[in-house]
């Protein structure tokens, strides 16, 4: 059954993909993380409000949001702060790259969290666990080699660098992950962070979106897509 599940999983997130992949298409990259950013947000509201306004109601279930203060809450902020970074690289670089490379740079992210895990918690790896390091690292290198064919150049492509940091900043995001599970519940760091990274992304949409015209970066259409 678990084994089903994590192909499920594995499938959902390459639709995810897909589907962000397309609808960067002739799209600005902010308003569309924005838009992301809201949905997300609305799925977690009701819980957040019901926990509140009528705690009998999810109170003792998985749904419940616990009420708790700014003591808390300034590390969610944190982990907000970390995502948005993760996804504002990602949504730059997968607008202007194929996904042939988005992919697999993406899946290099388990492995960072495993030597993060290592390095940070102590943690130690099998053997298993240290092939499938040596194995990641000799496919992202076998990956830079095949994408000089497509045109790509993995050490002058700033779409390239942005992938990678957004690997890097989600790995992070997976790591601080292990320090707030073991202080906090669940369900109040996902559903908060939503909320937060709406606050964030307004000011940032404000300011870059009133300079778009001047800076293609953040143009319609721009780029490399395919």
């Amino acid at each position: 059954m678990w084994l089903l599940l994590a192909f499920l999983s594995a499938a959902l997130l390459g639709f995810y993909d897909v589907f962000k992949k397309q609808s960067l298409k002739d799209n600005a990259v902010l308003p569309v993380l924005f838009l992301n950013t809201i949905f997300s947000s609305l799925i977690f509201l009701p819980f957040i409000l019901l926990s509140v306004y009528t705690p009998d109601v999810l109170g003792g279930t998985m749904f419940e949001v616990p009420v708790a203060g700014w003591d808390v809450h300034k590390y969610i902020v944190i982990k907000s702060f970390i995502v948005l970074s993760s996804w504002i690289f990602g949504y730059f670089g997968m607008k202007h790259l194929p996904l042939t490379i988005v992919g697999p740079i993406n899946a290099t992210r388990p492995v960072m969290v495993l030597v993060g895990a290592m390095l940070i918690f102590g943690e130690r790896l099998n053997l298993y666990q240290w092939i499938g390091v040596l194995m990641a690292i000799i496919s992202f290198f076998m990956l830079s080699r095949s994408g000089k064919k497509e045109g790509i150049d993995f050490k002058h492509d700033k779409w390239i660098f942005f992938i990678v940091l957004a690997a890097v900043m989600g790995a992070v995001s997976g790591l601080y992950d292990k320090y707030l599970m073991k202080h906090l519940n669940p369900m109040l760091v996902q559903s908060w962070y939503n909320v937060y990274q709406v606050f964030i992304m307004c000011p940032i949409l404000h300011y870059f979106g009133g300079r778009s015209v001047k800076r293609p970066l953040l143009s319609v259409g721009t780029g490399r897509s395919s």
